[in-house]
């Protein structure tokens, strides 16, 4: 079972590689104390509206065990109840819309046109001529193509249990795809967890 979780892990590690991720610490605090964790109630939401996808016991199940598995791998287990922990953990979700705006050229004949990604000038009218033959006329335009999709966001703090000062914060923006299975979301939630903590503890590696 232990042999199983590590594979799926470093599948995981592998699959985050190209997911941004980014984090910021306290360079001060002992992390190779860190042996313990415990969650803060009610993990955050961020953002105004947010919707409903990110706000509910489905997504919060997926992120606490994402975020479960990938500690207890860097030898890091969950408190006993009634034990203090070496840090506390929570972490805070949010979604954006975002446009994504590009240009290219086309080029118009009387029998239509076609996009021309290389042509030297634009716009204007030009006649071609090649191959000893005298080429159709048009004219250079621009085209315009407006993309919308969504930006996820995730955060997850370390915050020390005793004087409850964050002392570690790991965040990733990823492009949302479409996900229309629980599978699919897990898995998405999976991946971007796995990039937060990859560099967590600082300086310390995966647990054999």
């Amino acid at each position: 079972m232990k042999n199983s979780l590590i594979v799926i892990l470093a599948l995981l590690v592998s699959a985050c590689a190209g997911i941004p991720a980014n984090s910021d610490y306290a360079a001060d605090y002992d992390f190779k104390g860190v042996t313990t964790f415990a969650w803060l109630p009610q993990p955050g939401i961020d953002g105004a509206g947010i919707a409903p996808d990110l706000d509910n016991d489905l997504v919060r199940q997926r992120v606490v065990d994402a975020v479960d598995s990938q500690l207890a791998a860097k030898g890091i287990s969950k408190a006993l109840d009634g034990i203090p922990a070496s840090v506390l953990v929570t972490y805070h979700l949010g979604k954006e819309e975002k446009v994504n705006v590009s240009s290219f050229g086309s080029w118009y004949t009387y029998f239509g046109y076609y996009p021309c990604y290389y042509c030297g000038y634009r716009p204007g009218y030009r006649s071609s001529f090649g191959h000893g033959h005298f080429g159709q006329g048009g004219f250079f335009d621009d085209e315009i193509s407006v993309r919308r999709y969504e930006e996820s966001s995730l955060i997850i703090d370390i915050i020390d249990a005793e004087s409850k000062k964050l002392v570690w914060r790991g965040t990733s923006k990823r492009r949302m795809p479409n996900m229309e299975t629980p599978q699919e979301r897990r898995q998405y939630i999976q991946e971007s967890v796995a990039a937060v903590l990859l560099n967590f503890p600082p300086g310390a590696d995966l647990a054999p």
